[in-house]
């Protein structure tokens, strides 16, 4: 039996993603829309597309995790520390007099709380290589913990792809229209003729948009999520990204999870309550060797 579905062409679709990006980005730095107009910004491509997917189409549902869920991960922050500070909590807690550069969701002077995620070895890992720890520099750690009154809060989980490929999700998908065609060929030698409305239309719906949903986040995950050249300029470069997160907000969401572009191990949250979570434990003090 031949193939059911004719996929699209992955590295034409990734084009497409980082056309409409770029487009995206320009669009902002132009001045057509400011990161926090999200009813101006759904009118281009790029958002347009996605909330028409991840929204309308409540493809979103896959991307959501409530806090609650993440009581098996890791979390935590890193800082590098002088020759002379004897660090307390308070250091680990963003305040916006020394926040004088854009981070990648949120703008200069803006206090969410960023964090690292993931297994015990990795938040470490993770969280020194977002602060651009070098050798020998003293380096501060600290574990927090979500608060009781923020488990239930929603989260955007934009890794959930990252671990599969492009083969495995065409695959799945593939596997259930050559199952539906077994099907209907059985049916169809039962009852004398071929019957109409073979296929469940919601059940087929769900599956393809699940697909939709995950080879999307692959494509952003790996196209858009990339690290900053030195020259790079932050604020510009950080724009869509900020008016993401505008975005997010406004569908009730009160955080992202997002992949690192500096380390290969962990991964990265962004709260925008900065007291969703607090420092835990006691501050780890040590060499980068």
């Amino acid at each position: 039996m031949g193939q059911i579905f004719d996929f699209c062409d992955i590295e034409k679709s990734e084009k497409s993603i980082k056309r409409t990006w770029q487009e995206f980005r320009n669009a902002l730095s132009r001045g057509e829309f400011s990161f926090n107009d999200i009813a101006s910004a759904k009118k281009n491509t790029f958002l347009k597309v996605y909330d028409d997917l991840f929204n309308k189409n409540v493809g979103i549902e896959y991307n959501t995790v409530l806090v609650s869920e993440l009581e098996n991960y890791c979390v935590g922050r890193g800082t590098v520390l002088g020759e002379d500070e004897n660090p307390d909590f308070e250091r680990f807690i963003p305040k916006k007099e020394f926040i004088k550069s854009d981070n990648r969701f949120s703008p200069t002077g803006v206090e969410w709380l960023y964090l690292a995620i993931g297994k015990e070895a990795d938040i470490h890992e993770c969280a020194q290589a977002e602060c651009r720890a070098k050798l020998n520099d003293r380096f501060g750690f600290c574990h927090f913990q979500f608060n009781a009154n923020s488990t239930s809060l929603k989260l955007v989980n934009l890794t959930i792809a990252d671990e599969t490929t492009y083969i495995a999700l065409n695959d799945g998908l593939e596997a259930y229209g050559q199952k539906q065609v077994k099907k209907g060929i059985k049916k169809a030698k039962a009852l004398g003729f071929i019957p109409r409305n073979n296929v469940n239309v919601e059940e087929f719906k769900k599956l393809f948009t699940k697909w939709a949903v995950y080879t999307y986040s692959k494509l952003l995950s790996e196209q858009i999520f990339e690290p900053l050249d030195e020259n790079d300029d932050k604020s510009l470069m950080y724009l869509p990204f900020q008016t993401m997160a505008q975005y997010y907000i406004s569908l009730g969401y009160a955080g992202i999870i997002y992949g690192s572009t500096v380390s290969k191990t962990g991964k990265n949250i962004v709260l925008f309550d900065k007291t969703m979570a607090h420092p835990t434990g006691s501050i780890e003090d040590y060499r980068i060797i």
